[in-house]
């Protein structure tokens, strides 16, 4: 019974799981690990960023900028007004916990939430 009073209070005081975070993307490498990738190879990577929920879309031109400053191909989403950025990297690494931590700080800092990455599963 105290082991299950103590487990809803730390529930409760859980910092969520941010989009982009190394936690994060521990959790999507676990997921393709699954698959037979280790996430090492090379891929193609999309990344995904929109307007707050209830904001205008204001800040596209500094959500395009901040991607393309970090290097990737930009275009526009049909979902929420949003952006889209692609790129060929590896996902298991340091660089890129890197990149989409920074991304997800740039985007909150604009006003635009980051809405994490896909990429595509490779087997060896």
């Amino acid at each position: 019974m105290i082991l299950r009073l103590l487990n809803s209070i730390v529930v409760r005081f859980r910092k969520p799981l941010e989009l982009g975070s190394p936690q994060a993307n521990k959790l999507v490498l676990a997921q393709i690990a699954e698959q037979g990738d280790d996430g090492t190879q090379e891929r193609h990577v999309r990344h995904f960023a929109y307007p707050m929920r209830g904001a205008s879309s204001a800040g596209r031109d500094q959500a395009i900028e901040l991607l393309a400053e970090a290097g990737l191909d930009v275009s526009e989403t049909q979902y929420r007004d949003g952006v889209l950025g692609e790129h060929y990297a590896a996902v298991a690494n340091e660089e890129f916990d890197q990149l989409t931590d920074s991304l997800r700080d740039e985007f909150a800092r604009i006003g635009w939430e980051y809405d994490g990455w896909e990429c595509a599963v490779l087997k060896s």
